[in-house]
């Protein structure tokens, strides 16, 4: 037995740090991919979001600058983490300039401070009945929290790039 021990003393050791090697690997490989996967889904990119706290009636107040205006289907506001949707359908198309300035008018319920933490996404849509073939909609718009300037870009602008890129 002893001489059986004595042979094999290289094998148990090679099998011992075997072992420890698939330990630390499954350790390891369990804080890389689950350990904080209960946390929360924003990391810590939230930080400071109570020193910006939005309107409870945040929706309603947007909703309200777009009540009379008969152009406007339904608005929608919705916001996630640090992103403030805004979705504009319209009932009929219209220029879109005339369309972003109607959008950009939600901006001042948000208020100055909030517009420097959060960002906003515009959705102008259009939905009737009546299909146009020239309609400039849907429009996409974003405004950064660093920026003060809301850019705007056009459904067939995307697509033209999209062909573009195929192209090359």
């Amino acid at each position: 037995m002893a001489k059986a021990k004595q042979n094999n003393t290289v094998v148990l050791v090679l099998l011992g740090i075997l072992l420890a090697c698939f330990l630390l690997l499954g350790y390891g490989f369990y804080k890389y991919f689950y350990a904080g996967s209960g946390n929360n889904k924003y990391g810590d990119r939230l930080d400071g979001i109570d020193k910006y706290p939005l309107s409870k009636t945040l929706e309603s107040d947007i909703q309200s600058i777009y009540k009379d205006n008969s152009s406007i289907k339904e608005v929608t506001v919705n916001v996630e983490g640090k992103i403030i949707y805004i979705i504009i359908d319209f009932k009929e198309p219209m220029k879109t300039t005339d369309a972003q300035d109607l959008a950009i008018k939600s901006l001042d319920k948000i208020g100055e401070e909030n517009l420097t933490y959060y960002d906003v996404q515009y959705l102008l849509t259009y939905s009737s009945e009546k299909s146009e073939e020239n309609s400039n909609f849907p429009m996409f718009g974003a405004k950064n929290s660093n920026s003060n300037k809301v850019v705007w870009w056009v459904w067939w602008e995307i697509r033209r790039k999209k062909q573009y890129l195929l192209l090359l």
